[in-house]
């Protein structure tokens, strides 16, 4: 509990002192303001998510500030139209349109470990980007992790 407790504390500091960074993918500044790092503790039911998870998403955040500075090609996008903000007297939620980016990156082919970044953004083209999440992100095959595509082997 106490490392868990000591790496909470430096990634949220770190996560304080970098305002934002310049992606080439979205030719804009990324911001990372408190909805990204209350992101990497609750899940979006705002329930808390488990510690492991939240150790994982803090353990990668250095290489997800990398990955947004250099990545050049977003790989994944979705769009929704999403309740936003509390409900008024009547029970009544604006909604906007929330759009997610996300980024890829093989950062260890010995440990088969690949991570996948989230930026989102509110209110479409009128929104700021903002730092979502990082996590890990592979598939598994017969119990074995698989960071690419076996089809660059076939082909």
């Amino acid at each position: 509990m106490e490392e868990f407790n000591k790496l909470k504390k430096l990634t949220e500091d770190k996560y304080k002192n970098i305002g934002s960074v310049f992606s080439p993918a979205l030719k804009s500044k990324v911001v990372f303001n408190s909805d990204g790092f209350h992101h990497f503790r609750y899940d979006g039911s705002r329930s808390e998510r488990g510690k492991k998870a939240q150790q994982n998403k803090f353990r990668f955040f250095d290489k997800a500030i990398d990955i947004l500075k250099l990545s050049t090609t977003i790989q994944e996008y979705r769009r929704s139209i999403c309740p936003v903000g509390e409900s008024d007297k009547s029970g009544f939620r604006k909604t906007k349109i929330i759009e997610w980016f996300a980024f890829f990156s093989i950062i260890s082919f010995s440990k088969q470990t690949r991570i996948k970044v989230v930026v989102r953004r509110i209110g479409e083209y009128t929104g700021q980007f903002h730092f979502w999440s990082v996590m890990p992100f592979w598939t598994l095959s017969n119990n074995n992790k698989v960071v690419g595509s076996n089809d660059i082997i076939d082909g």
